[in-house]
């Protein structure tokens, strides 16, 4: 037998097996490395995968934000569109009162003055209508005469159907009221009568009587001598 052959054969079967041991050793490192990254890239993706999910709540939750905004602007706008023709239709009723009211001052003034001879019909409905709306309105009634009467009822809350009353007149050739009757009688017409005179507002006078009179009534007071003028 060749010893030498055989002992070259194992010789060279030994490195074989080194250099396969040396490979087998190399791949099992680079096996550990890729599987050490690919368990950091699974970590990472769960990550993801959560992030994405966060992502996709705050997404429907800004669209369902986006859309109550979006009604909520359609409610708005209607709404506005609603109060704006409100606006409008305000606008033209008070057009039309502020119109009515000085149809009605004329009439009012027209009767202080003692110019009740007009025979316009159009203008005595309209001053019937005048003293309904003052009725309505003011909760009061108007008499005409020598001058105009203001009747207050409703004053006295001991007797409600108590009437208290005024009445004056206005002369156009001085420009001036005059207090013609008040009962009952109370201290400070003549004051009253002269800011009348200085203001010109009769609905303030009115309105400033008929407090005087629910004063009166709930002092109750006593009637002075009289001090109205003629």
């Amino acid at each position: 037998m060749n010893y030498q052959r055989i002992y070259r054969d194992m010789e060279e079967v030994r490195r074989r097996l080194d250099r396969w041991e040396s490979t087998c050793i190399h791949s099992l490192e680079r096996c550990k490395y890729t599987a050490r990254d690919i368990a950091h890239y699974i970590g990472k993706i769960k990550e993801l995968e959560t992030l994405n999910g966060k992502l996709e709540q705050t997404y429907l939750h800004t669209k369902a934000v986006n859309g109550n905004k979006r009604e909520q602007w359609l409610v708005n706008a209607e709404s506005l569109s609603s109060t704006k023709s409100t606006i409008e239709d305000l606008k033209k009723m008070k057009q039309e009162l502020s119109a009515r009211r000085c149809e009605r001052e004329m009439i009012i003034s027209d009767q202080l003055t003692g110019d009740s001879d007009k025979p316009d019909v159009g203008f005595k409905r309209g001053q019937k209508e005048a003293v309904a709306w003052y009725n309505r309105a003011l909760g009061f009634r108007i008499e005409s005469g020598h001058g105009i009467k203001f009747i207050f009822v409703n004053v006295d809350q001991i007797c409600p159907d108590r009437e208290f009353s005024f009445s004056i007149r206005h002369c156009r050739s001085n420009d001036c009221y005059s207090l013609l009757d008040c009962d009952p009688i109370f201290e400070g017409t003549e004051e009253l009568l002269d800011e009348l005179n200085r203001t010109n507002d009769l609905f303030k006078f009115v309105r400033v009587m008929r407090g005087k009179f629910q004063e009166h009534s709930s002092k109750g007071y006593k009637q002075p001598a009289s001090n109205i003028k003629a």
